[in-house]
């Protein structure tokens, strides 16, 4: 895509200088403003491929004019960002069209750049597809195949704004091409973490020689797929309405399910008789749009989790280790279930910092925070409070109990190797523990709890305090 350009409205005027000069170097033209310029008339001006948007800026709402930008050009994608952990705004922005959301300051320029340069890509995608469909409109021959197109967009459209499960995004592709092409059986094949797993429509599963074949064929594509070591597993979905065959003879058409980026998998349909050229191109145009679909899902998915994690430790952030504790709070209170909550704190941290660096500090940490959570139950739930600090909220669980559970993880961070470029160095966290009490309100709670770790490095540190 030559020229890609890119409109930006933050109030920070030296941000804007710095983003303007890292996506010049990306070959990226920006277009910065420090307040909203005249939307309409810049818009047609610039004719940007995509927006990074400020949520808050300081006489109106990034939203309201995520709102604006959305009524002059639909499709354009628009990138909300902030520096506020406001979960509801930054949900709400996506709920009104935002194609993604970003937190500042920004975990890294690479994904800034990763994300940016998709929703370009994305946005050519789309513009691609408008060109391709005005120019079959134009040619005579081909606008059979462009309603047909037009048709299963609409529908595909819908379903987008309905789901955001890939499983449930083929499934419907299998419902939506019913009434485009005529076939006998639909099978994906997608990667699932380790998982490789073939979904099969209808239910074959009687005819084991006809489920060897599908099962092969694309099986013969894992390859392509992933590199990594995988295990295969094969679902067979049930439709009733769908005719079954047992066939002895059947032809396919394969296409992939992928953008520029990433492969997601493959799709195939199976029947008798041979498909033709024009079957063919339209099952291959479907997959593509599929592909964008479950691109959008994914980064969906990215941006949700960065707007929970803690962009170093990969923990819960602040804001959400909060939120999780005033549900918690409201659960116990509700149910009368017991609660324990801990502290922690990395024992002369800054000495760290100041002996081996920060890059070693940022390790510490990230160990530190892997340390507990693998420590942890499924219930329980990891933190990063702020700077070294830590929150654990341990669900039904008595006082004695957390206290065992958090002698046990300081006694795992005070037995690991701590190694950072050759060098050794010796961690250990001090804690405060603290039991759940009917009405005590979220502050007061972590209150008790970073009493008692304070009091845990008065009395000597490498150690859990209780009263």
């Amino acid at each position: 895509m030559e020229n890609k350009r890119i409109l930006i409205i933050d109030d920070d005027t030296n941000l804007n200088i710095v983003l303007k000069e890292f996506f010049k170097k990306h070959g990226i033209t920006s277009y910065t403003y420090s307040v909203p310029p005249d939307l309409e008339e810049t818009l047609k001006e610039i004719n940007p491929n995509a927006v990074l948007l400020d949520i808050y800026l300081p006489e109106t709402s990034g939203i309201d004019l995520l709102g604006q930008i959305k009524k002059l050009m639909p499709n354009l994608p628009v990138i909300m960002m902030t520096g506020y952990a406001d979960n509801e705004k930054n949900l709400e922005s996506l709920r009104r069209g935002a194609y993604a959301f970003l937190t500042k300051p920004f975990a890294s320029y690479e994904e800034l750049y990763h994300i940016v340069n998709n929703a370009i890509i994305y946005y050519s995608e789309f513009l691609k597809a408008s060109d391709l469909t005005q120019e079959v409109n134009k040619q005579r021959e081909n606008e059979k195949l462009n309603l047909i197109e037009l048709d299963f967009l609409k529908s595909l459209h819908h379903m987008i704004g309905e789901t955001e499960d890939p499983v449930l995004v083929i499934k419907n592709f299998f419902t939506l091409i019913k009434s485009f092409i005529s076939f006998d059986i639909f099978a994906t094949l997608m990667q699932k973490d380790d998982e490789i797993v073939i979904q099969i429509f209808p239910n074959i599963k009687t005819n084991k020689k006809l489920l060897d074949f599908v099962s092969n064929t694309l099986s013969e594509k894992i390859t392509d797929l992933s590199s990594v070591e995988t295990q295969t597993k094969v679902i067979i979905d049930i439709d009733e309405s769908a005719p079954h065959s047992d066939k002895k003879d059947f032809t396919y058409i394969v296409s992939d399910l992928s953008t520029k980026k990433r492969v997601y998998g493959y799709a195939a349909l199976f029947r008798a008789s041979p498909f033709t050229l024009d079957e063919q191109v339209i099952f291959n145009r479907f997959c593509s749009h599929i592909s964008l679909t479950l691109e959008k899902i994914r980064l969906f998915s990215e941006i949700k989790a960065l707007s929970m994690h803690d962009g170093l430790t990969g923990v819960y952030n602040h804001a959400y280790i909060i939120k999780t504790l005033e549900e918690e709070i409201v659960r116990s209170t509700r149910y009368g279930s017991q609660l324990t909550i801990a502290l922690f704190d990395i024992d002369d941290f800054k000495k760290v910092n100041d002996t081996y660096g920060h890059l070693a500090g940022d390790y510490t940490l990230k160990r530190v925070a892997e340390i507990l959570k693998n420590g942890l139950r499924i219930i329980d739930v990891v933190g990063r409070y702020g700077g070294d600090e830590f929150l654990v909220i341990l669900p039904e669980t008595f006082l004695e109990q957390g206290v065992k559970v958090c002698e046990r993880l300081i006694k795992d961070i005070e037995n690991e190797s701590f190694v950072y470029e050759d060098k050794s160095m010796k961690i250990s966290v001090s804690g405060g523990i603290a039991p759940f009490s009917h009405g005590i309100e979220v502050k007061k709670f972590i209150k008790l709890a970073d009493e008692n770790m304070y009091k845990a490095k008065k009395t000597g540190k490498n150690r859990i305090y209780y009263d």
